[in-house]
């Protein structure tokens, strides 16, 4: 339980108003909260003590995505790195998953004079990669198998649901993010980002109604939709209803949209009720 895990680290009292004291043995800080509920201390634990936060709550987590990700990109472990094309396949795949992937580098790395003598200073018979080749063919086998993962896991799902916002970068280039949000089987939420994509064609709402439609059919979860979140944009909100009906709950005081999924009703509804 998070409260008894909590308590390693809070000097925990009770308080008036059905309210609890918390004194971290950290930092010295005092936090409050309500009888029962542990949220204000956890977030601190996790801001400014992440990694006491890391040992106490994600340690155990052994089977998470991200742990399955890391396990399945790195399938080289097998090859005989006395033979020196194999040696040099798994350095490569190495500064994609590492340099590239992990610490937010550019793809543009590979190919900088100075990285390559670096490297050539590493393993002298190292074999240069191309950023062509560092794409197409490293992260695209990377994007492949954890994109497989992903799959595996909303085939367990029962119901999901959504956050999606479209946004353009300096260049005027469109591109929707599609998120989906679930508990699993061990009551832990988790969020994946299911798909980045490049709009090419003008973003109107039949536009982002076919994408998303694409994307959900093949990881075969839009029938287990059950809210989809967006901003109020006009296109954003029309755009889902792809076969199913919609009720749209627009909250003034929000900046987001909230659109219900229900395939009982054929009705559209504003945040009027109209």
């Amino acid at each position: 339980m998070a409260a008894e895990k909590l308590k390693a680290y809070f000097d925990i009292t009770p308080s008036e108003n059905n309210r609890i004291h918390g004194l971290c043995r950290l930092c010295k800080r005092t936090y409050k909260d309500l009888y029962g509920i542990y949220s204000n201390f956890k977030k601190h634990l996790k801001r400014q003590h992440p990694s006491e936060y890391q040992k106490a709550f994600c340690s155990h987590q052994e089977d998470d995505l991200s742990e399955q990700v890391i396990t399945l990109l790195d399938d080289t472990r097998s090859i005989d790195l006395t033979d020196t094309k194999n040696k040099s396949i798994r350095i490569n795949q190495s500064i994609a998953k590492n340099l590239i992937i992990k610490c937010n580098l550019p793809l543009s790395l590979v190919e900088n004079p100075a990285f390559r003598d670096f490297m050539k200073e590493c393993s002298a018979r190292w074999e240069p990669m191309s950023t062509k080749k560092l794409k197409n063919v490293i992260i695209a086998s990377f994007k492949e198998k954890v994109r497989t993962i992903i799959y595996q896991t909303l085939q367990k799902v029962s119901d999901l649901s959504l956050t999606i916002d479209g946004w353009s970068d300096r260049r005027g280039r469109g591109f929707l993010g599609i998120t989906c949000h679930f508990i699993d089987d061990k009551m832990i939420p988790q969020a994946y980002l299911i798909d980045f994509v490049r709009m090419k064609s003008p973003r109107t709402s039949d536009n982002i109604q076919r994408q998303t439609e694409y994307v959900l059919d093949s990881y075969n979860i839009k029938e287990k939709v059950f809210r989809i979140i967006t901003d109020n944009a006009s296109n954003m909100i029309k755009a889902y209803k792809f076969g199913l009906s919609s009720d749209e709950e627009a909250d003034n005081s929000s900046d987001a949209a909230d659109v219900l999924i229900s395939a009982n009703d054929t009705k559209t509804q504003d945040s009027t009720g109209r």
